[in-house]
């Protein structure tokens, strides 16, 4: 026989469903603030005003090439480029839209749709600038090493081409020209997509806590089985017990009462005749019926109604 496959906890799946919708909510309201608060201009400002964390805006008129190919690999094996990192000059203008000499290198992540603006302005005199607005992001070490490497053998091509041997000081100075940073792009399409996405997820997590708590709360009451009585809790029995005696609503006795509904007054005085009746012995009465009682109640002739009633004296029990 197959084993049956053990069913997850909803509560755990909705938990997880919840937390993944707060964190792309989070981040949704944290791009919508940033790129709708007061932006950096990247092209004016000035070297030491560039912070990771900061979201920036500007026209970016000078790069100088790629050095960083973003791919999606199967099995180690490249199936698509999803981007770029281009190595570009911020800082370079004033106010006035003249040069500015104190112009400095940073990464900035494009998508591969915005490959042929940003190839252009690395090798045309004459591109367009390009408008962008971002957020600045801190390199990771792998990120540095590559942009490491580039510089590297951008230096050497320039040496190259001007005839000459660079020096490890050149390499060095070359290399601080570049921020430990670069600019992720982003723009309105981002953070739509985070709270739409991150409000999905929080609604149905929140529909799964729901509906798992509407199972547990619906119990439904254990059937009972016929010819039988049980104590619900609330001072009074239910049901018929197994000699046909039912327990009356308001008969403050104690003990069951007769049921006639299954039998004639005929059958039920030869009943009480050959079989003695037992009283109930309720534990939260502290008196039960003497033998005198007892006696008084077997003698009692009963007339042709359908439910004769069965009483004895009693006293509550004391707190004491």
């Amino acid at each position: 026989m197959a084993r049956q496959r053990k069913k997850g906890n909803p509560i755990v799946t909705a938990v997880i469903f919840g937390i993944f919708g707060i964190v792309l909510l989070f981040l949704g309201i944290r791009t919508f603030i940033g790129l709708h608060g007061t932006l950096l201009n990247v092209t004016t400002c000035d070297p030491s005003e560039i912070k990771p964390g900061i979201y920036v805006e500007g026209t970016i008129s000078y790069g100088y090439g790629a050095y960083i190919e973003k791919t999606t690999t199967y099995n180690h094996i490249v199936t698509k480029t999803d981007g770029y990192y281009y190595l570009v000059d911020i800082c370079d203008k004033n106010a006035d839209g003249s040069d500015n000499d104190t112009a400095r290198w940073i990464g900035i992540s494009i998508s591969k749709s915005d490959n042929d603006k940003f190839d252009a302005i690395s090798t045309q005199d004459d591109a367009p600038p390009i408008e962008i607005t971002g957020v600045i992001r801190k390199n990771s070490s792998k990120v540095q090493g590559f942009l490491d490497d580039y510089i590297t053998s951008y230096v050497d091509m320039y040496a190259s081409y001007y005839d000459y041997t660079a020096t490890s000081e050149d390499y060095a100075n070359a290399k601080a020209e570049a921020f430990p940073y670069y600019i992720e792009m982003v723009d309105s399409s981002d953070y739509i997509f985070n709270l739409v996405l991150g409000l999905i997820f929080v609604l149905v997590a929140v529909f799964m806590v729901f509906k798992a708590t509407r199972s547990k709360n619906h119990i439904s009451a254990p059937a009972q089985p016929a010819g039988t009585a049980y104590y619900d809790g609330s001072g009074d029995f239910n049901g018929i017990n197994a000699t046909g005696y039912v327990y009356q609503p308001g008969n403050t006795s104690g003990m069951y009462t007769p049921g006639m509904s299954n039998m004639d007054n005929t059958s039920y005085l030869q009943h009480q005749t050959t079989t003695p009746q037992t009283p109930y012995n309720d534990p939260f009465y502290s008196q039960q019926p003497t033998a005198d009682e007892l006696q008084a109640t077997d003698s009692t002739t009963y007339g042709a109604t359908d439910t004769a009633t069965l009483s004895s004296s009693f006293t509550l029990k004391s707190d004491d």
